[in-house]
């Protein structure tokens, strides 16, 4: 009964998706920000190395710092919801709070960028029995992850970068962080010689999904 409620890729009460279409690939995805002082750095690092990732934003944190989004999609960037606030308790919320922490994370994303968000994450992967019907009703897809990093516990950046290298192959989502309470110090460290390592293995950086009809869209209605 745990590992139906509580697993990231159980397929009980919402199906998940946890790998990209192709093998010769792998998604890099960031939950929880925007961070002001991490994010815009590893977009920097990001476009550095030529890589798109797909970032998980938390609304209240977008509505804070609309133009770090805003910036995340205009330079190719995947934007998804990762609900309004990010409660803790998320398997325990009431119907109505649940339509709520989804509605308004939609609806913050496209007040920012001009486009509705097409995939969703839910806070540390948790289930709620609601939750499908209203993924549904708001065209939202569940991702989840088959890489997870550790990398709110670990602040080794060696034991980090040994973890990511060790766990992942093509095909796979890998779950980071762009905002944590002790920073990403630690992953923004170790994130450039884990993305040269994985491209000498083969494997090229995708997005965790379709940025669909919105490719062309500049958010120009949130200038």
């Amino acid at each position: 009964m745990l590992y139906l409620l509580f697993h990231p890729r159980s397929q009980w009460l919402v199906p998940n998706r946890s790998r990209v279409t192709d093998n010769n690939c792998v998604a890099l995805t960031f939950d929880d920000g925007p961070d002001p002082l991490y994010t815009p750095k590893l977009l920097d690092l990001l476009r550095d190395k030529d890589v798109k990732a797909t970032f998980f934003v938390i609304g209240e944190q977008a509505q804070q710092h609309p133009e770090i989004v805003r910036r995340a999609w205009e330079e190719g960037h995947l934007i998804a919801t990762h609900t309004w606030s990010h409660p803790l308790l998320f398997c325990f919320l009431t119907p109505r709070r649940l339509r709520q922490e989804v509605e308004n994370g939609v609806q913050g994303i496209r007040d920012i960028c001009g486009v509705s968000p097409r995939h969703f994450r839910s806070p540390v992967g948790l289930r709620h029995p609601m939750l499908n019907i209203v993924l549904k009703n708001a065209g939202l897809e569940y991702v989840s992850w088959r890489v997870k990093s550790c990398d709110t516990l670990i602040r080794n950046p060696q034991t980090l970068a040994s973890r990511i290298m060790d766990k992942t192959t093509g095909g796979d989502i890998i779950l980071l962080h762009d905002r944590l309470p002790q920073g990403t110090g630690a992953m923004l460290q170790v994130l450039p010689g884990i993305i040269d390592d994985l491209r000498e293995k083969g494997l090229e950086f995708v997005l965790a999904g379709p940025r669909g009809d919105s490719e062309n869209h500049l958010c120009e209605s949130a200038r």
